[in-house]
């Protein structure tokens, strides 16, 4: 009971918090910076050193940005029970292959991240936290808190951060990533959801069939999650169940977006103070580097996230005054690189790519991988469009003034059921 209350503790504070400002949103960033910062110093063994003025900017500077490997080198330092990457894996590990999912190492709740950017991770999850992610998740997902909900997610891994949203209300259902296409869509078909959380290739795969009339539609609100929401899905998704596809954007850092009622991405600034990163100073798109307000058992400060964001309009219709973010384009790792005709290398996003490969005719879905050497291996479905997303490709990079590398076929990958969908990569 006191784990309900606590949801609903957090569900009621999340959806009446209001602010009216940028700079109102920045002084209560301000004073929640101010604890993290100073507990960290206290309890994080790798922070023990770092200076403290009083000052919540200039202290926040004094922290070094991490990134993953970093971070996991870390591992003990900084976690509050000083546990061991090691055995926090294990236990990880084992419930994963178990599909329990109820793994705890020291009374904390221990998951494990997909390892898409390379190895994978652990997070770390206390019952406060996990009451206050499911009441903050309810508050900004659900349309209504007068009306019963019945709320499908379809991921690689369930367990207590997700079990902590049932009840009340809402029922949930948490459906395997790991199980075949099939049995997917017969346990979504049986809960008979109102809402829809899953990864983009299982939407499209549902959408097919409820377009094909073999899935009943009783859903009015969809979400696009753990992986790049393409265009052509979201068209898809939202013709077959009649509805726009929102995002929640959760990362393994924490739940860090959601789109609001008017369609736009906005980021969680009330639980993360979020510093860019700008990797093209043209379009402004960063990488996110993330300071959790909330999160004690793991220190997520400073920590730099693998994302491309393309940042939003400066002001959206439903008054929030969160940033918006127009697209999550994928992993910062997958930028291509290219050597233009001025002799110098260039950037080429991941959405450029997709926007002029799925724009020739008859491409239905394609991969392309950047080997070490900077050629190019394009795997097209149907493959009879091949030589024409192998034109559209390269007239891509002449348009660009990039020097057009090799570009060979290569047979369409073997991808796991769980894996997330990568269709532009790069090697390393």
């Amino acid at each position: 009971m006191a784990d309900r209350w606590a949801v609903l503790r957090a569900l009621v504070t999340t959806r009446w918090r209001r602010f009216g400002t940028r700079e109102h949103l920045r002084r209560y960033q301000q004073r929640r910076l101010s604890r993290v910062l100073s507990r960290a110093r206290a309890v994080f063994p790798f922070y023990a050193g770092v200076p403290l003025t009083g000052s919540p900017e200039a202290d926040l500077a004094a922290f070094p940005v991490l990134d993953k490997d970093i971070w996991l080198a870390h591992f003990a330092e900084l976690n509050d029970r000083g546990l061991s990457l090691a055995d926090c894996l294990d236990a990880a590990r084992a419930a994963e292959a178990s599909r329990r999912f109820d793994a705890r190492v020291d009374a904390l709740s221990v998951g494990l991240s997909s390892g898409t950017s390379g190895r994978q991770g652990v997070f770390l999850t206390s019952d406060a936290e996990r009451a206050r992610w499911a009441g903050t998740v309810l508050a900004r997902a659900l349309p209504s808190l007068r009306e019963p909900a019945r709320v499908a997610l379809v991921l690689r891994s369930g367990g207590p951060l997700y079990e902590a949203v049932e009840g009340g209300r809402v029922s949930f259902r948490y459906i395997d990533l790991a199980l075949d296409p099939d049995a997917v869509a017969a346990q979504v078909a049986e809960f008979a959801p109102t809402i829809l959380a899953a990864p983009p290739q299982v939407l499209d795969d549902l959408a097919a069939r409820r377009s094909g009339g073999r899935l009943p539609n009783t859903v009015s609100t969809v979400y696009s999650v753990a992986d790049v929401l393409d265009d052509d899905v979201a068209a898809r998704v939202g013709a077959a169940f009649g509805v726009p596809v929102g995002q929640v954007y959760q990362a393994t850092e924490g739940f860090l977006g959601i789109t609001c009622r008017e369609g736009t991405l906005h980021l969680n600034e009330d639980l993360l103070h979020v510093e860019r990163d700008v990797i093209d100073e043209a379009s402004g798109r960063f990488v996110p580097i993330i300071t959790d307000l909330y999160r004690t058992s793991q220190a997520i400060i400073r920590y730099r996230l693998g994302d491309v964001l393309l940042p939003g309009p400066d002001a959206c219709p439903c008054g929030s005054v969160f940033a918006t973010v127009a697209r999550i384009e994928g992993r910062a790792d997958d930028v291509l690189r290219f050597t233009g005709t001025d002799g110098a290398e260039h950037p080429l996003f991941a959405d450029f790519v997709r926007g002029a490969v799925l724009g020739a005719h008859g491409v239905q879905d394609f991969r392309l991988v950047q080997r070490a050497d900077g050629s190019l291996r394009l795997a097209v479905r149907p493959q009879l469009a091949q030589s024409l997303a192998h034109r559209a490709l390269q007239g891509l990079l002449q348009s660009r003034t990039l020097v057009v590398p090799d570009i060979t076929g290569m047979p369409w990958p073997r991808e796991a059921v769980t894996a997330k969908r990568r269709r532009v990569r790069r090697e390393a």
